[in-house]
C-alpha cells in the first residue's frame, strides 16, 4: 500500500496557544483569513461530519470528512476515505505546541494512504503543500493580530 505525508512548514506564532486555538477552531470566520480552507461547517464533536471548502490553486473543491480528535488546545484531526480505505484515505492533523506563555508553534500534516495516493499526490501534492503553508502563515497573522483584551 502507498503511504505519503504532506506537511506544512512549522510556524512560530507570537500568541498564547489558547488564542491560536480559538482562531483555528472559529470555523465561522475562516473566510475572513484562511486562503486555503475558506469555509468549514462542523460542530467539532468526534464523529461529526466536516464540510470543507478548499482552494487548490485555480480549483475550488468541497469535501466531506469526519472529526476524529479534538484535544484543546493542542490537536485537531479529521479524516476521509474515498471508496474503500484501500483506494484512498487521508488524515489531517493540525497541531499546536507551547513554546512559552506567549508563543506557540503550528504544524499541519495530511497522511495519505491507498492505491490512489501516487495519482492524488502527482496531481495535487504541491497545491496541498502550498495551501497548508498559506494557511499557516495566515493563522500566524490572524492570531498575532487578535487583541488579547
Amino acid at each position: 500500500m502507498f503511504r505519503r505525508l504532506i506537511r506544512s512548514d512549522a510556524v512560530e506564532i507570537e500568541a498564547p496557544i489558547e488564542r491560536v486555538w480559538g482562531v483555528l477552531t472559529d470555523f465561522g470566520r475562516y473566510g475572513e483569513w484562511n486562503p486555503f480552507t475558506t469555509r468549514v461547517e462542523t460542530d467539532t464533536e468526534v464523529g461529526s461530519p466536516v464540510d470543507l471548502y478548499v482552494t487548490l490553486g485555480p480549483l475550488k473543491l468541497w469535501q466531506r470528512e469526519r472529526i476524529e480528535v479534538v484535544d484543546p488546545p493542542r490537536l485537531l484531526v479529521w479524516s476521509n476515505r474515498i471508496g474503500h480505505s484501500a483506494l484512498l484515505s487521508a488524515r489531517r492533523e493540525q497541531r499546536l505546541e507551547v513554546l512559552s506563555a506567549t508563543r506557540c508553534r503550528y504544524l499541519t500534516t495530511d497522511a495519505f494512504s491507498g492505491l490512489l495516493t501516487p495519482v492524488v499526490l502527482l496531481l495535487f501534492g504541491r497545491l496541498v503543500t502550498n495551501g497548508f503553508n498559506a494557511m499557516a502563515a495566515a493563522l500566524k497573522e490572524r492570531a498575532e493580530g487578535v487583541s488579547s483584551a
